[in-house]
């Protein structure tokens, strides 16, 4: 009897599919469930966009991928961080029995759940004054709209080379002394170097954190300490969804979270609290996987979320537009041509045509973020040379080779001549640059060492002057800057001994023709040593090269490009030019 009953069971579980099963078990639960909801009714809630936004979740359910934030004490469910169904049914419960604690820890979520709870018949009597500390933060906020403020990039600190932006909230009254400054940052270490950061931050080895503190205070150093323009655009949000942004910002300022420069920085978390309030909107996905500063207002002004901007110049901005208007304050000063909503998109791809010595090649670049000095300036400022994880190959009659690959590089000039310098603390002004990355290299100790990839860093300092007149009225520096830099390099790799190490010093020109053609030229000469006793080996030489490139932009989205190289190694000379077509995306 007991194996024909156990039998039966067996063939009944066989029967079931996993879903029959799941079913039946829910069907078990309905009377159970908090408010008397249907297992339907949760399970679709819980999948909703607003829901899984609220709890960092992607927006639809992918196997075993949790949510963003780590922190346990961002849920109420102890398998909330992988599972947005527990942690809803965790918030209902609490909700149901009026647990004031979960409630006023998460306001956000118990004013979203008051309203689906509302349409279905369930009126929840709770106030937020309920709530004295979250209710004594809300009234000092006192937010009545938001703006997006975006700093420009920064001259001589790689950490903010990329620019910033933050969230402005401000009271009825839009009084700016009354202001409030919601800014999203990394969490660095100040006893890094600043090539040691910039890869700890693109690798997410430093902490974001919510820094909430007087907008006047941030403005000043901006705008006083760091000599940085500021561009304001007022969001066109409803006070509804601003106050919901307010009460999400409560629930997450002491959460920590990993910080990338590249995807998980101070601009994407602004557009994650737009989407927060607005499910049917996806401007995380129109910003695209690499996301940077400068693009968001761009989005959001195409979205038709600015309704109003506003610019702000620096005190070396007000001084240089008191230069240029032969020494005398201007009345008004024009604003300078960084608005990044007008700027040019900063991913592009190229591809090209030259020859490497009297071979033919093709020659494929991407870059995946910021820009060179040949890409079109507007929408950043002046003569800024940022770039991020960018690759060049080149393919010829036999094979496809890479060339470079950057994993970043900067090159701050600071021209001395102008108000734009960048001298603080009675420090002089100076050019620097930085580079690491992989490059195909000659070595040129001997005659026949053929070009190998070789990891390279290096660092240089220097001086830069700006020609010419800039034009009256604005803060702008002149359209061409000269510079002599010098500074040490380092390679390891297929080289001979595996290593060389340099000195180098480099001199050239950049020139702005107009809005749509600009040019650089540059002579650099290394000088390189390794230790070798070797016969026919050179322990130091140098290595000295000229470049000289062009663009010329035919619409915001394609431009020719031209660049040749000629380079001495040992006894020969090896060439290369190649004119490209950019495209920005």
């Amino acid at each position: 009897m007991t194996k024909k009953f156990l039998s039966s069971v067996l063939m009944t579980l066989m029967l079931l599919t996993p879903k029959d099963v799941l079913a039946n078990t829910m069907n078990e639960q309905v009377d159970v469930l908090p408010f008397g909801l249907s297992v339907e009714t949760v399970e679709a809630f819980a999948n909703q966009t607003a829901w899984r936004r609220l709890l960092f979740f992607t927006d639809k359910a992918q196997q075993n991928t949790p949510s963003k934030l780590i922190n346990p004490k961002f849920f109420l469910s102890k398998s909330g961080h992988y599972n947005p169904q527990d942690e809803l049914m965790a918030m209902l419960t609490a909700i149901e029995k009026h647990d004031t604690d979960a409630m006023c820890r998460f306001v956000a979520r118990t004013a979203l759940l008051q309203e689906w709870l509302a349409q279905h018949g369930q009126k929840i009597d709770f106030d937020e004054q309920q709530c004295a500390d979250f209710s004594a933060w809300e009234k000092q906020m006192n937010a009545d709209s938001l703006s997006l403020v975006f700093a420009e990039e920064h001259a001589n600190n790689l950490a903010s080379a990329f620019a910033h932006v933050l969230i402005r909230a401000d009271t009825q009254s839009r009084d700016e002394n009354l202001a409030t400054a919601i800014n999203y940052t990394v969490l660095g270490n100040p006893d890094d170097k600043a090539a040691v950061a910039a890869v700890k931050s693109i690798f997410g080895r430093y902490a974001g954190v919510m820094e909430i503190l007087p907008f006047t205070k941030k403005r000043d150093d901006y705008l006083v300490v760091d000599n940085r323009d500021l561009w304001q655009y007022r969001l066109n949000l409803n006070p509804q969804e601003v106050r919901q942004i307010i009460r999400h910002i409560w629930e997450v300022k002491d959460m920590q979270r990993p910080y990338f420069f590249t995807h998980d920085n101070c601009a994407t978390e602004i557009v994650r609290l737009i989407d927060v309030v607005r499910p049917t909107e996806q401007l995380a996905k129109k910003v695209g996987k690499i996301v940077i500063p400068s693009q968001i207002a761009k989005v959001l002004s195409e979205q038709g979320l600015v309704q109003s901007e506003q610019f702000l110049p620096s005190n070396a901005t007000v001084r240089q537009a008191k230069l240029n208007h032969a020494h005398k304050q201007p009345a008004y000063i024009t604003p300078s041509r960084n608005n990044p909503a007008t700027a040019t998109s900063v991913h592009r791809v190229g591809l090209g045509v030259g020859q490497l010595d009297k071979q033919t090649i093709a020659e494929l670049s991407i870059n995946a973020a910021y820009q060179d000095v040949l890409d079109n300036p507007k929408g950043v400022r002046q003569f800024h040379d940022v770039q991020l994880l960018s690759i060049k190959a080149h393919a010829d009659d036999e094979k496809l080779m890479l060339n470079e690959a950057t994993l970043f590089a900067s090159r701050s000039l600071n021209p001395v001549n102008t108000a734009k310098n960048n001298a603080q603390n009675g420090q002089a002004a100076y050019a620097s640059g930085m580079s690491l990355g992989v490059l195909r290299e000659t070595d040129a100790s001997s005659p026949d060492n053929p070009r190998h990839l070789v990891l390279a860093a290096g660092m240089q300092r220097g001086k830069s002057w700006a020609i010419g007149h800039a034009e009256r009225g604005t803060g702008q520096i002149a359209d061409t800057i000269c510079y002599v830099l010098g500074g040490g390099r380092v390679q390891l790799g297929r080289l001979n001994q595996g290593y060389r190490v340099g000195v180098d010093g480099s001199i050239g020109c950049i020139h702005h023709a107009n809005d749509k053609l600009r040019g650089q030229i540059e002579l650099s000469v290394p000088w390189y040593y390794h230790h070798d006793t070797t016969q026919y080996q050179r322990t130091y030489y140098i290595q000295p090269s000229i470049y000289a490139g062009l663009q010329y932009d035919l619409s915001n989205r394609h431009a020719i490009r031209w660049s040749t190289k000629l380079e001495k190694v040992n006894r020969d000379y090896q060439h290369q030019s190649v004119i490209s077509l950019q495209r920005y995306f």
